[in-house]
């Protein structure tokens, strides 16, 4: 059987075997003994093998193994315990718990398209038994906009070969885009928030007559699903002169944004919640905190009684006010803003608001 060409490719059967079939996270998973194996090859190649050329085969699977991979907490990947091979874990092999992350994240994004569990389950067969879609996630299957992922596929081109783009943007009614203009851009980052994707670009209108001190003040926040067309264009790509100031202006841009918009000038908000129950503060806190990226110092040294004060670095944008009257939603919240000028603003917001009632 040794000349055979079926007996020269079954090593990549084994390797395969031990790879997908066998679970290194769980005891039972990951044992197999030799005539389980011996089983398997001949469903699999229809053909019978002798044991004393499995025994060579496990061996060069090993060394392979051992050349490309850590093996954690033993010698080998594949080990003998007792009469059945039992398959250690890989440094870098995903855990049954991130596979099932993986999955979880995937059914509920709804820029991908759920067949792709599929395949990871495919890939992964061990990782998922037949209770796992009980466990999971329930899926939002939905209709995948194949436009935008091919938007995103010329985005990731165009960071990555330094091209500038020109996008025609606009504002969303209900499912149509209004308000439309033409930007040429040039491409910085993706970014995902609010579960939705934004470009992270240089406007190449407004950076034209900027110092590059101030080249900062030209990055601009696009979200993809208003986008209404995209394409290529031959201007000249601006960017940052060093890798350390394009990431400081990308993190200013970020770190204080609100609700997914994002400025670079900040103020200082102080702010106090106050009310009889501390959770129903906390509550307050949190969905407040779970809208802004921004520094924070909190004080909560009375909360025992009610009372957390909080002062953030954040950026001075519409949905800032939005977001601080939800604070006042919660049922025997207050809400005391100790900065005078975000203060004012706050009362026209509010004040508008009234009117707009009659």
């Amino acid at each position: 059987m040794s000349n055979t060409f079926n007996s020269k490719i079954k090593i990549l059967y084994l390797y395969d075997y031990f790879m997908h079939k066998l679970n290194a996270f769980s005891e039972e998973g990951s044992n197999v003994s030799m005539g389980e194996l011996l089983d398997y090859l001949k469903s699999e190649m229809d053909s019978d093998f002798e044991r004393k050329s499995m025994y060579a085969d496990i061996s060069k699977i090993n060394e392979y193994v051992s050349a490309t991979h850590k093996v954690m907490g033993a010698d080998s990947w594949i080990t003998l315990e007792g009469r059945k091979y039992h398959k250690n874990q890989l440094e870098d092999e995903i855990t049954v718990d991130e596979a099932r992350l993986i999955v979880d994240a995937i059914n509920t994004t709804e820029f991908t398209d759920t067949s792709l569990c599929r395949k990871i389950e495919n890939m992964f067969p061990t990782y998922f038994d037949e209770n796992s879609g009980v466990r999971a996630l329930y899926p939002h299957e939905q209709k995948i906009n194949r436009t935008s992922i091919s938007w995103l596929n010329n985005i990731r081109s165009a960071i990555e070969e330094r091209s500038v783009l020109t996008i025609t943007y606009g504002y969303k009614l209900g499912d149509a885009l209004v308000e439309k203009s033409k930007r040429t851009v040039s491409p910085i980052v993706l970014d995902w928030n609010n579960n939705r994707y934004y470009l992270i670009a240089i406007d190449n209108d407004a950076a034209k007559d900027l110092p590059e001190e101030d080249l900062h003040k030209a990055l601009r926040r696009f979200r993809l699903d208003r986008m209404a067309a995209m394409s290529f264009t031959q201007d000249e790509y601006i960017s940052f002169k060093t890798e350390k100031a394009r990431n400081t202006a990308l993190k200013n841009l970020l770190d204080n944004s609100v609700s997914a918009y994002s400025s670079d000038d900040k103020v200082k908000l102080k702010i106090v919640i106050s009310g009889p129950d501390p959770k129903s503060v906390l509550k307050a806190y949190n969905a407040f905190i779970n809208k802004v990226n921004c520094q924070q110092k909190i004080d909560d040294t009375k909360l025992a009684r009610g009372v957390l004060k909080v002062e953030f670095d954040v950026a001075d944008v519409p949905t800032l006010y939005t977001d601080l009257f939800e604070i006042l939603t919660f049922e025997g919240v207050d809400l005391t803003i100790e900065n005078e000028d975000i203060r004012n603003k706050f009362k026209a917001y509010i004040n508008k608001a009234v009117k707009g009632l009659g």
